[in-house]
């Protein structure tokens, strides 16, 4: 009898453990919403934190009826099952609820990859095709791409402990195919040359960057996915992986505040990869490394004439390449890792197959989203005007508006 009562406190303590760690990545659409808002004009800032709201809205949803099960699945009797299942409350009250914990788990991940999309097409994407994209990146994007990787059917095996390539480098491929379909905002380029577009509120991005690094530590501290197994290694390396972000974002853009909030996002995002197997000062380079390129990463994109409007191609696509690549470099034993489940060919492979799955299949979506909803962007007229009256019929701050 005790021997089972002490298997029932494992599974609660498990629930409890995913149920706690998923929230603080649900924190995380905040900090996005944030940091995502504060990088925009004012006039396009109620647009944001709507897309970071439907971005879960339809997140949820999509979840549960596709993206859950396909992430280990393609057998479309194991749907059927799972959808005979979500009708009733009671095939779920075995082990305390605990598949509907790793489900919310795996939500959280999922709207977390679909909502970077949103930062690198603000200002100019038509809400409605906003959406469906969204909901296309949960559904299927998302969701197939978890079942090629480790998390899911393992067609095509690399360390990759938290999500540096299956939830930031996709996110950010898929935000670059999407960049590229759409076009740059009006009066982003001239004569050839790229001319600054200021955010509205910096003090609000850094804000959403503190958020996210608060969540972060459910993203890579839950990754364990339960109790027994927790790891105080992943949350100094994360701890590390952030302070070497902010650090190297600094002093390659010369103290820029904006840049170094994104860069102590870079950090966190190239640490999940390997973040239970390097060293703390492993940890601390791989930071450094990632929150260096942001700055660099997103000029090299405007010499392309692509309008990255948060960076998030830089913040989650290259610094998850990043993450991911020498993941395989500090995971091993000479350089202080464990090598545990590392090869670094593995790793350099899943990084170039993230690469053309996200930016091929991001072009290629939006495209036929385009076509669907008639138009990916909004008019010149409407742009202009800005996307909070345009689509939503209300400024994010009417007092201003009333002056």
């Amino acid at each position: 009898m005790a021997e089972v009562n002490i298997l029932e406190l494992i599974t609660q303590l498990d629930v409890f453990f995913l149920v706690i760690m998923g929230v603080l990545v649900f924190l995380m659409q905040l900090g996005f919403a944030m940091l995502e808002g504060g990088q925009v004009r004012s006039k396009n800032v109620n647009n944001v934190m709507m897309k970071n709201m439907v971005d879960w809205l339809v997140g949820c949803v999509s979840w549960l009826f596709v993206g859950y099960i396909l992430c280990t699945s393609l057998n479309l009797g194991d749907f059927i099952t799972w959808w005979g299942k979500i009708f009733s409350a009671t095939p779920f009250l075995e082990n305390n609820g605990k598949e509907l914990a790793e489900w919310f788990f795996g939500l959280v991940f999922a709207a977390t990859a679909a909502t970077i999309v949103s930062g690198g097409v603000a200002e100019r994407i038509k809400f409605s095709a906003y959406v469906l994209l969204s909901i296309l990146i949960t559904a299927l994007l998302y969701p197939f791409f978890v079942y090629l990787s480790p998390w899911g059917a393992n067609i095509l095996p690399w360390h990759d402990y938290a999500g540096s390539l299956i939830v930031h480098g996709l996110g950010g491929f898929l935000a670059l195919g999407a960049i590229a379909a759409l076009g740059p905002r009006k009066g982003r380029f001239k004569d050839g040359k790229p001319v600054p577009i200021l955010g509205h509120n910096i003090p609000m991005a850094v804000f959403g960057a503190f958020a996210l690094a608060i969540g972060w530590y459910g993203f890579n501290v839950g990754s364990a996915l339960a109790l027994k197994d927790i790891s105080g290694l992943v949350c100094a390396t994360t701890t590390l992986a952030m302070a070497g972000g902010g650090i190297g974002a600094l002093l390659v853009s010369k103290k820029d505040v904006l840049f170094t909030a994104n860069g102590l996002v870079a950090g966190l995002v190239a640490i999940c990869a390997g973040t239970d197997i390097v060293s703390p000062i492993g940890g601390l380079i791989i930071g450094l490394i990632a929150g260096a390129q942001v700055p660099l990463v997103y000029k090299l994109l405007e010499n392309f004439k692509l309008d990255d409007v948060c960076g998030v191609v830089a913040v989650h696509g290259t610094a998850g390449v990043i993450g991911a690549i020498l993941a395989g470099v500090f995971g091993m034993t000479a350089l202080g890792g464990t090598g545990q489940d590392i090869n670094i060919i593995s790793q350099i492979i899943a990084a170039v197959f993230c690469i053309l799955y996200g930016t091929l299949l991001g072009y290629i979506i939006a495209k036929i989203v385009g076509v669907i909803t008639g138009g990916l962007r909004v008019s010149e007229e409407e742009e202009e005007m800005g996307l909070d009256l345009a689509e939503h019929k209300l400024p994010a701050y009417p007092e201003e508006e009333a002056m």
